[in-house]
């Protein structure tokens, strides 16, 4: 029932719009209400999927972000018949016709979420037990988790659709077109999903494998049919989307139980050259970690313009490639101090002229 105000005086063609501006009004303030009662819905949901995802893994783009989206909207269309009540339409019947179907697809929707987060979850702990069990391959495991998830979450969308009244065989076909259109304006996306079932078959790299890609060099730590997570040395998170990790050229680091490093010194020429080569290979086969000690080479590498460039090759395990690296760096720093074999400074020598003699001032940088 609408409100009404005493308009004597008022002109002719306000006394005349005062009902239709009024009811209009109203409709207006309902469709905002029922926006603001929507997006509190949505941010509801957000805070329940951000408290039961875990901390390793990424809410934005999740199951829970979309699913809280799809909330809204189907809040929105719950709530509808108010509006439309106050704009003049059967809204009783609306509710009657509609009511239990919205009600029976945002229960379809919730459950989907949970439902595909549980199995997405369950098939990655799964791959995660079998992979310290027997050394099995995990990553296949998450990939397909995220892959089953995204599927449940469609078809979940697909019957809450119905439940609203649409005709299956028209959605089907409505459905079939906006795929085609989405894919041809999302080309870039398809690429993405094709580059990440490539990858989920030929495995070049697994979760948990230090790798260098697309300019980038991280820890993988998760693989979705979309994209590809990378967490750098510094606990930045970095996601790159797999049709640029499948095209360009990726240098797996952990691959191999084993890596060889090189290491480069500068001696001074006026010191000996083969006892410089003694102390590097007898401090590199002291340090415990180095492998293969039969394999450790050494040698001269180039003859600078101030200094003889040595090269060291030795074998270490990969997960202690860095910190053997960085304790032969020290240890043949200090072991050249000791010896006194010198590393020499770039320097240069300048020449001046004083009358008709020259004078040579050798300068350090």
């Amino acid at each position: 029932m609408m409100p009404e105000f005493d308009m004597t005086g008022w002109p002719a063609w306000a006394q005349a719009a005062e009902p239709q501006v009024l009811k209009w009004s109203l409709v207006l303030a309902a469709t905002i209400a029922i926006w603001i009662v929507a997006v509190l819905v949505k941010r509801l949901v957000a805070l329940f999927g951000r408290l039961v995802t875990p901390k390793d893994q990424d809410f934005e783009g999740s199951s829970w972000d979309l699913g809280a989206s799809v909330t809204r909207m189907f809040a929105l269309i719950l709530m509808s018949p108010l509006p439309l009540g106050l704009a003049g339409y059967d809204w009783r019947t609306l509710v009657e016709s509609r009511g239990p179907g919205a009600v029976a697809a945002v229960a379809i929707l919730l459950v989907a979420i949970l439902f595909a987060n549980w199995v997405a979850r369950s098939m990655r702990n799964f791959g995660g037990k079998a992979h310290r069990r027997t050394g099995a391959d995990d990553t296949l495991f998450a990939f397909a988790g995220s892959l089953v998830k995204y599927l449940i979450f469609a078809v979940a969308i697909v019957t809450a659709l119905t439940q609203l009244g649409f005709p299956t065989t028209s959605l089907a076909a409505v459905l079939g077109a906006l795929g085609l259109a989405i894919g041809l304006g999302l080309q870039d996306t398809m690429k993405s999903v094709a580059a990440g079932v490539m990858l989920a078959i030929l495995r070049p790299f697994r979760i948990g494998d230090y790798v260098s890609l697309a300019g980038l060099e991280g820890e993988v730590t998760d693989i979705s049919p979309f994209t590809t997570s990378l967490k750098q040395v510094d606990n930045k998170i970095v996601i790159v989307t797999n049709d640029k990790v499948w095209s360009d050229a990726l240098v797996n680091h952990t691959r191999q139980t084993r890596r060889k490093f090189d290491l480069y010194f500068d001696m001074s020429y006026d010191d000996n050259m083969d006892h410089a080569l003694k102390v590097l290979l007898d401090t590199a086969n002291d340090h415990p970690r180095v492998l293969s000690k039969a394999e450790t080479w050494v040698g001269v590498h180039a003859l600078a313009d101030w200094s003889v460039k040595l090269r060291l090759r030795a074998w270490v395990a990969t997960p202690e490639f860095v910190q053997v690296r960085a304790d032969l760096t020290k240890a043949i720093k200090e072991a050249f101090d000791r010896e006194g074999i010198t590393i020499p400074y770039p320097h240069q020598v300048n020449v001046a002229y004083k009358g008709n003699t020259e004078v040579n001032k050798p300068e350090h940088e």
